[in-house]
């Protein structure tokens, strides 16, 4: 089974590299370029990771966090947050986010907390008889 990603990021040139980013490993790549299109993709499909940028047009990256954590906890758990504002508050925040990474975002650690993500979707799938 192939994995699915959600890449929330306003800024073009970041997206596209975040979306090639996580393409290359193997994984399908939804995108949005805002909030309202993020939430309207996480109300239609589930995705085994979510990249999210917080400063967003129409919905905030904080706004989403905080319909997820009510609407989706496990899609929040595998929520991986890029951002240019202080990390340690998303985290104080968010506890239950994967990951926060700051901008600009080092290749290999985003790809490493992606693969956590996954390997949780994998041992969800497994428990429910899903392989």
């Amino acid at each position: 089974m192939r994995r699915k990603a959600l890449v929330v990021e306003d800024d073009a040139a970041t997206r596209h590299a975040l979306v090639d980013l996580i393409a290359s490993s193997g994984i399908d790549v939804d995108w949005a370029a805002d909030g309202e299109t993020a939430v309207g993709y996480l109300s239609r499909q589930s995705y085994d990771v979510v990249i999210l940028d917080l400063v967003l047009p129409k919905i905030s990256g904080m706004d989403i966090m905080e319909h997820l954590s009510c609407t989706q906890p496990q899609t929040l758990a595998n929520t991986i947050v890029v951002t240019g504002v202080d990390v340690s508050e998303i985290r104080r925040l968010f506890p239950d986010v994967r990951d926060a990474l700051a901008k600009p975002v080092i290749p290999s650690r985003l790809l490493r907390a992606v693969r956590i993500c996954i390997g949780a979707a994998d041992d969800r799938d497994q428990a429910r008889g899903c392989a």
